[in-house]
């Protein structure tokens, strides 16, 4: 295939850690779903995950020039057309952002005097070093560290378990080579393990190395996520302030997915 011909799973996408200006999501809580129940991650700890933008190359929001019909401010979810891939992607457990996603923040947390010491003689796992400690709850709604009240379930950003995302390096030759560029392959698997969605980015080892060891990637997919610049604009112009605000927009009418996708490194 051609790397000017694209197939319907392939996508435009970025790499960048959950910290970025253009995301804003240093301070969200994050589950993972194990087991023995869902792990909540301290947010202090969390802050700096790595993260991978799938925005939906083929949408009806966007036309055969690449350009983006743009919704109304004042739209509800409900006054939105129902994007197929978003539809799809929720009926294999991944879940959609609420409006007010990009809005949640969790504040600095108070210093600590546990100077960290782990007196098990089998050593902790990343997540397990990650956990977060909480008082019992009065109440199963009740709210902690500042976070806005919601449903039960929908104030953090949870594992989806099944979906992959799978790294490999791309040596095949490129218009990209011609600049000395290096880049990757990701793949969004299902947990049926067809590709929901591919991108090519350049190759970050800062990136790699904290999706390994972590084990998990924020992977979020939609139509507005800041990965396009506007018709008409250069990536120059387009600042991760405006990136931000696509970003929301998103999200507040419904067309956002996301979760911590398990993350698959091929050599």
């Amino acid at each position: 295939m051609s790397r000017r011909q694209y197939e319907e799973v392939d996508d435009h996408g970025q790499i960048l850690f959950s910290d970025d200006p253009a995301l804003l999501l240093g301070g969200v809580l994050m589950g993972l779903e194990t087991a023995e129940g869902t792990v909540t991650l301290d947010h202090a700890q969390t802050r700096h995950m790595p993260t991978a933008l799938f925005e939906f190359r083929h949408t009806r929001r966007v036309n055969g020039y690449g350009i983006q019909y743009a919704v109304p401010a004042a739209a509800s979810i409900d006054e939105v057309p129902k994007e197929p891939q978003i539809e799809g992607a929720i009926l294999f457990g991944m879940r959609r952002l609420p409006p007010e996603f990009s809005d949640l923040r969790l504040p600095d947390p108070p210093g600590s005097d546990d100077d960290g010491g782990c007196l098990d003689e089998k050593r902790p796992t990343i997540f397990d070093e990650l956990r977060m400690r909480e008082p019992p709850r009065r109440d199963p709604d009740e709210v902690y560290f500042g976070m806005n009240r919601r449903p039960p379930g929908y104030a953090d950003l949870r594992s989806v378990p099944g979906w992959e995302l799978h790294e490999t390096p791309d040596d095949r030759p490129g218009p990209w080579q011609d600049f000395g560029h290096t880049y990757s392959r990701l793949e969004l698997r299902t947990p049926d393990g067809e590709i929901y969605s591919r991108i090519w980015v350049p190759h970050d080892p800062e990136w790699k190395a904290a999706a390994l060891r972590q084990g998990y990637v924020v992977c979020l997919c939609g139509v507005e996520l800041g990965v396009r610049a506007p018709y008409a604009m250069t990536d120059a112009q387009y600042t991760p302030s405006m990136r931000h605000q696509y970003f929301r927009s998103g999200c507040a009418v419904g067309l956002t997915v996301g979760g911590l996708v398990a993350y698959v490194g091929h050599r």
